[in-house]
């Protein structure tokens, strides 16, 4: 009996033990589900992701059971408090989750059930580290786990929730200070016996965060490309080790940057935002392009300095780095630094032969209008004289012929006249009768008119008096005064060929003239040939023949490069890149010597960050900042003020010392719009040629008309010949 009562005893006792466990634990899962729900709702986010793997358990041996249920507690109060939520079991179909929003730029929360070292890896290896990105790591730990063990590293943005004792939970934040190095950072708590979180939003805000670096050292790829950097190369490091892009390698190669406006910008910006930098060469010394594998480009990889920032080997890129869609896969954008166009240059227009100067007063298309007109007076003229003629001309006797009041039977004359003797009757006109030769003498006198020579009046009717008038006004006000004012502006100013400066004409340079284009290698300008459409496109083929002539291809170094092959004498040359960066470089060599187009499309320069940068935003409102106060515009404009007195000290230096020798200062001549050029008897050679050409041809005619007269002559002497000879024998 007494052993019945022991165990009766015994399993009160033990029941009793489980049903205290079962309340601790349902305790513990309520003030779990509470502390979680607060927390998130601390965020002031309205959505959240879960992910609860099925095969783990938490640490502090709760079943996964047991974890479920307080995981059900928790989305009832979730969705009490109006949250929307979604869970899921595997990882794959949680990571195309988070790219979703990604893409589609909206900020996403993830709660993750589980230790973080069995999710960072791949978080980082699918670039799912982004500023949008929140995860919150809960396992039931009561410490965070050390730094040595996990990294969190930028941008990354994670947040580990620890439990050190019942009703207690603790927020330790990864990106709670602007370092580098991500340590975990004690930022919030949540006290369920006392009020609640400690504060309210649950994290600090990033542009609170890095709104001052403390000092912190970024490294900023660079390469010299006026004006935004002017570069001295200190070793010959691109030649010995352009293969080697690792980040040691790259920290060795030294370069000294002497100015330029994107190194003002970041010097004001370092000293805003407290931070250091140092420059490291960017590999290949360019912006960057897609690497291209076994003749395929590949989308992922970049080379240049876009591809350190893609790396992660680098923070800053400046130095008109231009936006494209192929380049925003890689690396994102700041504010833009340069509101721009893409152009090309060329050289200047060169003078047209001086010699035909005399035609150029009219356009092409108005010489065949005024010489039909001055071919087609003569006739009208003659038309407007005889047709009253016409109109009243009276039945006359064809065999009779009136000299004044007498009249003259010509067949008579010709049957007493002898055949041999006969000769043409002279004949006088009658008072009603068309003068003689009347259309000859209206185109010589029309001629006469429009030549500006001397002539007489050549009918004295009305009608033909008027339109005299009418053609002596036509060119006396209309082509000569016209023509001669044009004459002498033209003398005043030379003429120069038709500019290239548009898409089109330069296409039919390239095609007809031999043009060739270059443009910078890895750059945005690139880009736009390769990715362009319609002319850009075709011009890219165009390019791409000149591999053919031209080994050296149509890359070059730098826009600096490009315009000194051009200023070097290259007439058939043309480079593409940014207009601003095109007109800065021609103030080197005269602006006066080169030819810029028209904007060919809007093109914005920036400041390249890597992908999920945190602090874009805090960057964002500085440059805004500088912007708007016009700052920008005026480290523009102190950059080309700096390269114009250069450039004037040069030429004044270079003009004392050429002043001495005239063949130097004749390839120096350049072309000034705003100069009035003398009048000189270089540029009057038309008009001789003309009058050479004129009197070449009046000697040809006399010419013609001797040798017709002689041989006129010759005949009539023979003809003479024959009748005395035929006389002869008649007489005998």
């Amino acid at each position: 009996m007494h052993t019945f009562l022991a165990l009766g005893l015994l399993s009160y006792l033990l029941g009793l033990l489980n049903s205290t466990r079962l309340t601790f634990i349902a305790n513990d899962e309520s003030d779990t589900a509470i502390a979680l729900t607060q927390i998130i709702r601390g965020l002031q986010q309205p959505s959240l992701a879960i992910l609860a793997l099925p095969s783990l358990a938490l640490s502090d041996g709760v079943c996964q059971k047991e974890r479920s249920v307080y995981l059900d507690d928790f989305l009832q109060r979730l969705h009490r408090s109006n949250y929307k939520s979604v869970v899921f079991s595997q990882t794959e179909l949680f990571f195309q989750h988070i790219e979703e929003n990604l893409q589609g730029a909206n900020e996403c929360v993830s709660l993750i059930l589980d230790e973080p070292n069995q999710l960072l890896n791949s978080l980082h290896d699918r670039h799912l580290g982004h500023r949008l990105s929140l995860f919150i790591f809960y396992w039931g730990a009561r410490w965070p786990p050390s730094s040595r063990v996990i990294r969190f590293r930028e941008p990354l943005r994670a947040v580990v929730v620890t439990r050190p004792r019942k009703k207690a939970f603790r927020i330790y934040y990864n990106q709670a200070r602007p370092c580098s190095d991500s340590q975990l950072q004690l930022v919030n708590w949540y006290d369920g016996d006392n009020l609640g979180l400690q504060q309210i939003p649950l994290l600090p805000t990033a542009l609170s965060v890095y709104a001052d670096f403390k000092g912190r050292t970024f490294r900023v790829p660079v390469f010299h490309s006026p004006p935004w950097f002017w570069v001295t190369y200190c070793n010959n490091s691109f030649e010995e080790d352009e293969e080697l892009n690792s980040l040691d390698s790259i920290e060795k190669r030294k370069v000294r940057v002497t100015g330029g406006r994107d190194h003002r910008l970041l010097m004001l910006l370092s000293k805003h935002m407290n931070f250091r930098f140092k420059y490291i060469e960017a590999p290949g010394r360019t912006q960057g392009s897609m690497r291209s594998e076994d003749g395929k480009d590949s989308n992922d990889s970049f080379t240049g300095g876009i591809g350190l920032l893609q790396s992660g080997q680098a923070e800053f890129f400046l130095g008109d780095v231009g936006l494209s869609w192929e380049r925003r896969k890689a690396i994102e954008f700041s504010f833009f630094t340069l509101a721009d166009s893409g152009a090309f240059a060329t050289h200047a227009p060169r003078r047209l032969n001086e010699a035909l100067a005399i035609m150029r007063p009219f356009k092409q298309d108005i010489w065949p209008h005024l010489i039909l007109t001055i071919i087609f007076s003569g006739p009208i003229f003659y038309g407007i004289i005889a047709l009253p003629y016409i109109w009243r001309r009276p039945w006359v006797n064809s065999d009779v012929e009136h000299l004044g009041d007498l009249c003259i039977h010509m067949t008579y004359l010709k049957e007493i006249t002898p055949r041999l003797l006969k000769l043409k009757p002279r004949t006088v006109l009658s008072a009603h009768q068309m003068p003689h030769q009347l259309f000859q003498k209206c185109i010589w006198f029309t001629l006469r008119l429009f030549l500006k020579q001397s002539c007489n009046e050549l009918h004295n009717g009305y009608r033909a008096k008027f339109l005299t008038i009418v053609y002596w006004i036509a060119a006396t006000y209309v082509l000569a005064d016209v023509y001669s004012a044009q004459l002498t502006s033209q003398f005043a100013r030379p003429a120069r060929e038709p500019p290239i400066n548009t898409l089109q004409r330069l296409q039919a340079a390239m095609i007809h003239d031999g043009y060739r284009l270059y443009v910078e290698k890895e750059s945005s300008s690139l880009e736009m040939l390769e990715n362009g459409t319609e002319l850009f496109r075709q011009l890219y083929a165009l390019m791409r023949q000149q591999v053919i002539k031209d080994p050296q291809g149509f890359f070059i170094d730098s826009v600096e490069a490009g315009i000194k092959l051009i200023a070097e004498g290259g007439e058939d040359k043309a480079v593409l890149g940014g207009r601003e960066t095109l007109f800065f470089n021609v103030q080197q060599y005269g602006s006066s010597n080169f030819q810029l187009s028209q904007k060919l499309y809007t093109r914005y320069s920036a400041v390249a960050v890597q992908i999920g940068c945190p602090f874009l935003g805090s960057l964002n409102n500085v440059l805004m900042q500088l912007f708007e106060s016009g700052i920008l515009d005026k480290m523009t404009a102190a950059e080309y003020a700096k390269q114009y007195q250069e450039v004037e000290a040069t030429r004044i230096y270079k003009g004392s010392v050429q002043a001495k020798n005239s063949e130097a200062y004749s390839r120096t001549e350049s072309y000034d719009s705003t100069v009035i050029s003398p009048l000189n008897l270089r540029m009057l050679q038309g008009a001789f040629i003309a009058l050479g050409v004129g009197a070449l041809a009046a000697g040809l005619i006399l010419l013609l008309e001797i040798v017709f007269i002689k041989l006129d002559q010759a005949r009539l002497w023979m003809l003479c010949s024959q009748l005395q000879w035929i006389r002869h024998d008649r007489g005998v």
